[in-house]
């Protein structure tokens, strides 16, 4: 023993792991951990950790430390053992099992999972399953060893993505492990569980095994096996409840698929309904309650179509999950329910399910009686606060009362939403009427019930007079406290659309509304700012004529609110000016305007800072706002008053970017604005469209911001189309390729990885060019300089910029072939229109194939190393597509050699010939047949396959042969 712990192959491992666990400095640590690192990949660390696991001497942190770096090893490294290696692997690995089958346990568990994996690798293993079982014994002492293996086999079989196997040799290695063992499986389960000499500590391990493998053995085998009665009485046995309870579940879902007939369904279903009396007898024990609503919760999803169908039969059920529901005075488990009364609602309001809605309806009934108590707030204060200061603790339940709102309205919908909101309405009278009696009611049980009105508007029918007008008159009359106050302002301002059928309520709702203005209580004041702008919003014809106090309510009161509420207020006011009648509209867009256009000036023209420049970009937002909402229909040819309008502001917005433009808070907002007056204003922006874009070229030489590449490219898809004239169209281009020039220009002179957000924008900006205008594109100087910039971007890991320049290549390639990738409506020389839907230009198609066979080698390595090693996943399905473009037009045989070129470069201990020759041959025989769609298939298959074999943790290799930085030059 004290030889192996002098070994000295061990003493740097074993000091580097002292340091690790002990008091040592941090750089020590990072040292120990780096260390351990590459020690973990080494060839020696097969034979390492077997010595450092068969010592009786080393402490249990080494050999945890061994067995972990041993299954990583089998995960990841196996390719480092030649075949008679891994088969020694096996034995060694069967023979540590029993070393430990006495635990401890999360060593077994590792070295478990190792042999695991050893087997769903290891192909040519045949019975793999049947050697390990006997190798380990069938007897009690074996059962921990056994178990253990059985239960994690199935989930590491899951786990694809680690799996170095291709999808047909994984599904044919589970079929031989996993689904030909099922049956033997689960006599091995009948027969531990069923003997005296079975450990009571193996119990629970028998039902995690048995819920590893319920997707392999058919349900019914085990529904007719005396597994069933055994995994239900264990509920009772507090050792075994957590894993019976995952088992019992498990087995419910298993059912989904079967209907009310089915004898499976029936048996559980009784089984389930005998554990009813258990949530009464559990409701203060929170384990075991969480566990049986989550059984009942379970059930009720996988069953809610058997409950549509059989309503009297399965009502137990749903009254077992409202059960769970009313006892959860914690709220911690009425969640599991939320999905069920969902499903259960959507069969309910089919016509066909009529039926079943009568039957269930006194169910539900009771079920908004027990949201609604739900909903209150905590009663206690902590620290002078309801939630003790803990934010986040208040906004989870923020967010939980929405979510139990969403509840309600599923409830209304089977009851009908006068009934449910009538049950919240006679909540509110009677705290009310029993504090006029002179009892103290908490605020939280008005406000609770108000809350949920407010959940169940939109579910309120617009004619609906049989609550409504109650709730509106009790509404206003409710004590003046905070919290209710900004209820029932909410509550208010979700119903404006009724309320503007019924405007003999509108005055008391507004004059309530607007007071709140002045409460001194930020959460009023929003609540009244989101009121105010439903009000103008839905109620804007009743409110039309009042726009002059309207005005003079906003300049009042805007100083006063916060930000975002006055972005709330603004928004209805926008709505309210954009009402009026089109001679009015100048009129009431400048009365609005003009305060936040002065005081825009009056920060242009003087210095700035941060704050500064936020208070900037919150007035042009203002802006924004009343540009996005006002732009009334003007006949064509007639002046735009809104443009008008707007004319007049541009030079402000000029000055802005001038003087403050290096803010990029001030820059994004202005360039936001841009973006919405060309949204809101199409042809009518026509005046304004050259000075703006001027500015935006300035600018971006200037300030090098991709805001101003973004609007850009807005611009062009807005006004580059065969929509504008033929000048618009052309000054458009012009513009956009002097902005692209730009763009390249400065693109030389940075590490392009450091400007993500500008090389992303200049790419859409490209593609927008290239849709609008693919064969003046095609030829121009822009056409090479993009491509060269895409290439660039895909030696970064940036993943927005990759995914942009990705759809740009795939763009201008597809113009390499005779029909173009969109139709489009074209332009002669004489400035003609005509409609060309099937030939792209042989000049055309001629320069594209041109760009592909000088580039296209290189690309389709390019691209290839990304989607191998550093683009991330979602980028495959893209990257696929343009590594196939390129092949299609490259042809046989340049695109055969250059994908061998690409797999040529691939490290040797990746992929063998074989596997290359597979993929060669198909590629050769898609491009043959032109079945593009079967080679994208089999080319995501294979960098699914290549990245779960060898991109690991592990991996030294992050780009395959040339494909590494470039860095991007343009010569103008």
């Amino acid at each position: 023993m004290a030889s192996t712990v002098n070994d000295p192959t061990l003493s740097p491992i074993l000091q580097a792991l002292n340091a690790l666990y002990s008091g040592s400095n941090r750089q020590t640590k990072e040292q120990a951990g780096q260390f351990l690192e590459q020690f973990q990949k080494s060839q020696e660390a097969w034979t390492i950790t077997h010595t450092i696991l068969s010592s009786s001497a080393l402490p249990i942190e080494s050999k945890l430390f061994a067995a972990q770096t041993l299954r990583s090893k089998v995960i990841y490294d196996l390719h480092q053992l030649p075949g008679s290696g891994q088969l020694q692997l096996r034995s060694s690995l069967i023979t540590l099992l029993g070393t430990y089958r006495e635990g401890p346990k999360i060593i077994l568990t590792q070295l478990c999972l190792a042999l695991a994996n050893l087997a769903i690798q290891l192909v040519q293993w045949k019975g793999a399953l049947e050697e390990i079982i006997s190798a380990c014994g069938t007897d009690a002492a074996s059962a921990p060893i056994v178990l253990e293996f059985l239960k994690v086999l199935p989930e590491e079989a899951s786990d694809v993505k680690k799996i170095p196997l291709s999808e047909d040799e994984l599904k044919e290695r589970t079929r031989e492990l996993l689904e030909n063992n099922a049956l033997q499986v689960l006599n091995i389960l009948v027969a531990y569980v069923s003997s005296a000499n079975t450990p009571q500590s193996s119990h629970a391990l028998i039902f995690e095994c048995l819920n590893s493998w319920l997707r392999e053995v058919p349900l019914e085998t085990i529904v007719n096996s005396p597994l069933l009665n055994i995994v239900f009485q264990a509920l009772s046995n507090d050792d075994l409840f957590d894993a019976a309870t995952d088992c019992v579940c498990s087995m419910i879902r298993e059912t989904r698929d079967l209907d009310e007939e089915s004898e499976i369904v029936s048996t559980l279903y009784g089984k389930v309904i005998e554990l009813r009396p258990r949530i009464r007898e559990s409701k203060d024990d929170p384990d075991a309650f969480r566990n049986y609503t989550q059984i009942f919760a379970d059930a009720g999803e996988v069953w809610h179509m058997v409950i549509a169908r059989q309503p009297r039969k399965f009502k137990s059920l749903v009254e077992a999950v409202a059960e769970c529901a009313a006892y959860d005075e914690d709220l911690e488990v009425i969640q599991f329910t939320f999905y069920f009364w969902y499903l259960l609602k959507q069969m309910l309001v089919l016509d066909r399910y009529e039926d079943a809605k009568r039957e269930l309806r006194d169910v539900f009934l009771g079920l908004v009686d027990i949201l609604i108590n739900h909903l209150h707030y905590p009663y206690e204060e902590r620290n002078g606060d309801l939630f003790g200061n803990n934010k986040e603790q208040e906004e989870r339940f923020r967010a939980f009362r929405h979510e139990m709102g969403d509840v309600l309205k599923d409830c209304c919908a089977v009851v009908g939403a006068s009934f449910a909101l009538r049950k919240a309405y006679t909540k509110v009278n009677d705290c009310l009427q029993a504090q006029n009696m002179g009892e103290n009611i908490p605020w939280q049980d008005i406000e609770a019930p108000i809350f949920s009105m407010r959940a169940m508007a939109r579910e309120v029918d617009l004619d609906e007079t049989h609550v409504l007008p109650d709730v509106m008159n009790l509404l206003i009359r409710l004590p003046d406290q905070k919290t209710i106050r900004s209820a029932v302002t909410l509550v208010l301002g979700r119903y404006t659309e009724w309320t503007a059928k019924h405007p003999e309520y509108l005055e008391a709702q507004l004059t309530y509304i607007t007071n709140g203005f002045y409460v001194n209580d930020s959460d009023v004041a929003s609540a009244a700012a989101q009121s105010m702008m439903h009000f103008c919003r839905d109620c804007g014809q009743h409110l039309v004529n009042y726009i002059d106090q309207l005005h003079d309510f906003y300049e009042k009161v805007a100083p006063q609110i916060h930000v975002e509420s006055l972005y709330d207020l603004t928004d209805g006011v926008a709505h309210l000016v954009a009402a009026q009648p089109l001679d009015k509209v100048y009129n009431s867009l400048k009365m609005f305007c003009t305060p936040v256009v002065a005081r825009l000036y009056s920060r242009a023209n003087a210095p700035a800072h941060e704050a500064g420049y936020r208070k900037i970009a919150d007035e042009v937002e203002l802006l924004d706002t009343f540009a996005r909402l006002v732009h009334p229909h003007v006949e064509p040819g007639n002046p735009d008053p809104c443009m008008q309008f707007w004319s007049e502001v541009w030079p402000l917005i000029g000055l802005l970017l001038d003087n403050h433009g290096q803010s990029t808070f001030v820059s994004e907002r202005c360039c936001k604005f841009i973006r919405t007056l060309m949204y809101s204003y199409r042809t009518s922006f026509y005046s304004l469209l050259g000075p703006v874009a001027e500015k935006l070229v300035v600018c971006f030489d200037k300030l090098h911001y991709g805001c101003y590449l973004w609007a850009s490219g807005i611009a062009v898809r807005e006004y580059g189309n065969e929509y504008s004239d033929q000048n618009i169209q052309s000054a458009v281009w012009e513009f956009a390729f002097r902005q692209a020039i730009s763009t390249f220009k400065y693109m030389s002179t940075v590490n392009i990885a450091d400007i993500p957000d500008v090389i992303e924008d200049l790419f859409r900006l490209l593609s927008n060019l290239i849709t609008s205008y693919p064969y003046r594109f095609i030829p121009s100087e822009l056409c090479k300089p993009s491509i060269d910039a895409a290439r660039a971007i895909f030696t970064t890991e940036n993943k927005e910029p990759i995914f942009a320049a990705m759809d740009l290549l795939h763009d201008i390639f597809s113009y390499g072939f005779s029909t173009p990738p969109v139709s489009n409506i074209m332009f002669n020389d004489a400035g003609e229109q005509y409609y060309d839907a099937n030939a792209v230009p042989l000049e055309i198609q001629g320069i594209v194939k041109q760009l592909v066979l000088a580039e296209g080698e290189m690309l389709t390595r390019q691209v290839f190393s990304g989607l191998l090693y550093t683009f991330p996943r979602e980028c495959v399905s893209d990257g696929t597509s343009v590594v196939l473009v390129l092949l299609k037009l490259a042809g046989l045989p340049t695109a055969v050699q250059w994908v061998n070129s690409t797999l040529a470069v691939l490290p040797a201990s990746a992929i063998t010939q074989q596997e290359k020759d597979k993929y060669l041959s198909a590629v050769d025989t898609a491009i043959r047949s032109d079945d593009m769609n079967r080679l994208r298939r089999q080319t995501m298959d294979f960098i699914g396959w290549y990245t779960r074999r060898n991109v690991t943790p592990r991996s030294e290799v992050r780009r395959i042969g040339d494909a590494r930085d470039m860095r991007f030059t343009f010569a103008s």
